[in-house]
């Protein structure tokens, strides 16, 4: 008898042990673990367990975006799902904004209250509201966002002193209900700046501060969501959530790409455990955000991306720490699987972020059924400290992707958005069973 499971496992040994010629993906070295299983003892039941794809031994490295092959799905003749994330009943919308916080450098953290500039006040919250009042362009069923900076109400120690290419940033925690209550629920807190205060309050390390804020917020809000990144946990978090009458179970981590004292951030040195953590999950959706700090730490980036989706289970990663817009590109898995890679989604709020120009949110839709990649679209946007703007000066379709990406400018997908809101989105192949 062929049993089906040792079959799978030929299957999935042969796919990854390929010279690249037929996946232009990836680049990877022999696999670094062998498994056996006794035919005699493979039942009924042990066909149906999930098994984990082989970890490669050499590490991944994502070949340039132009070799890839063209994930979309020229046939498929499903239209530009409304940005409205309650009309999109027949999927799970997660959308991602890049860089954000609220504070300048070397200074106490701002009250709510208090003037970020002149008759501006630091308040994330109502600077979102004067962006987006109705939040459609970018709240969905889950709403990603870097939170690039400490969060303490004082801060006794910065990690270095001022200096004109030296930054330190510490924001005062009531910004993230604020945030939590216009809908993002995916918080990353893993990168440079959440390091950036070495003793807060009661004289804590900051990352340890960041991470008691928002337990304490998590408590108060009785919040339904999932922040990564800072803490004494390095394993992903997991949580089933009812998102459009369906039980769905998301797994989140947050990673940044640099070593040093790691003790309460997740670090490089924490890659494998966040990476296996997500797999072995059992989640439906599987999201990590990275966040990387030069060019080298960039690339770092797209590799692990890469990694993440095709041998990890992974569906998506959102990526910042360029201060730019970087490319989009669908990954897929031996099994047949496809995820998404924001390389960068550029930067959103923040008071000392110079201004950019070409900055998107990014938009991913699963099918509510199947759970598999059906959509993404991106909305671009431009930034100038804490002001966000549409620009309807950048031609989305010129996003450097493995996509053929569509325009969308009408009033039935950005309806109840600025008139301004303009976008592209591209259907993603399906799996052939």
């Amino acid at each position: 008898m062929v049993n089906r499971v040792l079959l799978g496992l030929f299957m999935a040994f042969s796919m990854v042990g390929c010279d690249g010629n037929n996946n232009n993906d990836y680049v990877v070295g022999e696999i670094s673990q062998t498994m056996a299983i006794d035919d005699e003892v493979v039942t009924d039941a042990m066909e149906e367990t999930f098994m984990p794809l082989p970890e490669p031994k050499n590490p991944v490295i994502a070949r340039r975006i132009k070799h890839k092959p063209n994930q979309t799905n020229f046939y498929d003749t499903l239209g530009a799902i409304a940005l409205d994330h309650e009309k999109a009943t027949d999927f799970i919308d997660i959308r991602g904004v890049g860089d954000a916080g609220m504070a300048h450098s070397h200074r106490q953290p701002m009250a709510l209250t208090d003037a970020v500039f002149p008759r501006v006040r630091a308040n994330f919250g109502q600077l979102l509201d004067a962006f987006d009042g109705t939040g459609k362009s970018y709240r969905g069923d889950l709403s990603f966002l870097n939170w690039e900076s400490t969060l303490g109400l004082s801060c006794h120690q910065f990690w270095e002193p001022p200096a004109p290419r030296s930054f330190a940033f510490v924001s005062h925690p009531e910004n993230m209900r604020g945030i939590y209550e216009r809908g993002f629920n995916l918080i990353g807190l893993a990168n440079n700046h959440t390091r950036d205060c070495d003793r807060t309050e009661e004289g804590v390390d900051g990352v340890y501060a960041t991470a008691r804020h928002m337990e304490r917020l998590t408590r108060e809000l009785n919040a339904s969501w999932l922040w990564h990144g800072a803490g004494e946990n390095k394993g992903a978090v997991v949580k089933t959530m009812m998102i459009k009458d369906k039980s769905v179970k998301i797994a989140f981590a947050s990673l940044y790409l640099a070593y040093g004292d790691c003790t309460y951030t997740a670090c490089l040195k924490d890659k494998l455990t966040i990476l296996r953590s997500l797999r072995d999950s059992e989640a439906d959706i599987r999201i990590l955000s990275i966040h990387s700090w030069t060019r080298e730490t960039q690339k770092q980036l797209v590799d692990i991306g890469v990694n993440f989706i095709r041998y990890f289970e992974g569906d998506i990663v959102f990526g910042h720490g360029p201060h730019r817009l970087e490319p989009i590109r669908v990954v897929e898995s031996p099994r047949g699987k496809r995820g998404v890679i924001f390389e960068s989604l550029g930067n959103f709020i923040h008071p000392v972020l110079l201004p950019v120009p070409e900055n998107v949110i990014g938009r991913v839709l699963f099918d509510k059924e199947t759970l598999t990649l059906r959509q993404v679209q991106v909305i671009p946007i431009t930034t100038d400290k804490v002001y966000v703007s549409f620009n309807n000066n950048f031609d989305p379709k010129s996003i450097v992707s493995n996509l053929s990406w569509q325009p969308v400018d009408d009033e039935a997908w950005r309806a109840g958005v600025h008139s301004n809101a303009r976008g592209a989105y591209v259907n993603i192949l399906q799996s052939q069973e």
